[in-house]
């Protein structure tokens, strides 16, 4: 990542103390996670047929607001991040809410585009809100891709690079202290074409697309952005890769 990237992780890690999992700073970021979750969990009953992924890993976990739902599941969830304030709120989080009966999450301080985690072990990973915030998004699915057993899946949420992604999530998002400004550089979104030719360089193969639509009036009452499932995507979105067995 570059220092412009990690700078911006410090000021993330720097907001108030307590704002992945409470207060204002990522209200959004929570707000919309709860529609990722529920992708997620749709397209797993079918890449892993109801038994469920036995290991995750959360590549820019931050303070681990997919990890620790997905471990309540009963998943072991390895979250890998740069960001060490961010990596002690998910532990003081997971401390909080007990560990579960199943399952749990290990944080691991590292660079997600060279995570510390052995090649080949995990049934998913997992890219949500990263590839926006990196110089080599291509790295960063190349890195996932290595983690991945044979058959294993890769799901990642990010956003598109379009005019109207820009207006919604910079001039009017920021603008409007829905996100804090500085979150995103516009020039750093994806394109899901851009994303299925890194995937296939990396042997990932694009089987599964849901895009976000930005419900401007909820958003605007609950001062926070809310999102709903969508068929285009023109804003942000979600892609699930299976990796080819050779």
């Amino acid at each position: 990542m570059t220092v412009m990237a990690d700078a911006m992780r410090e000021r993330e890690g720097a907001r108030e103390a307590d704002g992945w999992w409470e207060g204002r700073a990522y209200a959004s970021l929570r707000a919309v996670n709860a529609l990722r979750l529920q992708i997620l969990d749709d397209w797993l009953s079918h890449w892993f047929a109801g038994a469920g992924p036995r290991r995750i890993v959360d590549l820019g976990c931050g303070g681990g607001l997919m990890a620790l739902p997905l471990a309540r599941r009963g998943a072991h969830v390895v979250a890998v991040d740069r960001n060490l304030p961010a990596l002690r709120e998910g532990v003081r989080q997971q401390h909080a809410l007990r560990a579960p009966a199943r399952g749990g999450v290990q944080f691991v301080h590292g660079d997600l585009l060279a995570p510390p985690i052995d090649a080949g072990s995990a049934d998913l990973v997992l890219l949500c809100d990263v590839l926006e915030h990196v110089d080599e998004p291509a790295q960063a699915i190349c890195a996932a891709a290595r983690l991945l057993r044979p058959g294993g899946r890769l799901f990642v949420n990010t956003i598109n690079r379009t005019l109207r992604a820009r207006v919604l999530a910079v001039w009017l998002g920021e603008g409007l202290g829905l996100i804090p400004r500085g979150t995103h550089s516009a020039d750093r979104f994806v394109r899901p074409d851009e994303l299925k030719t890194m995937a296939h360089a990396a042997d990932l193969r694009a089987t599964d697309w849901c895009g976000e639509r930005p419900a401007l009036l909820a958003s605007l009452r609950r001062r926070t952005v809310a999102v709903r499932p969508h068929a285009s995507l023109a804003v942000g979105y979600s892609a699930g890769f299976t990796k080819e067995e050779r």
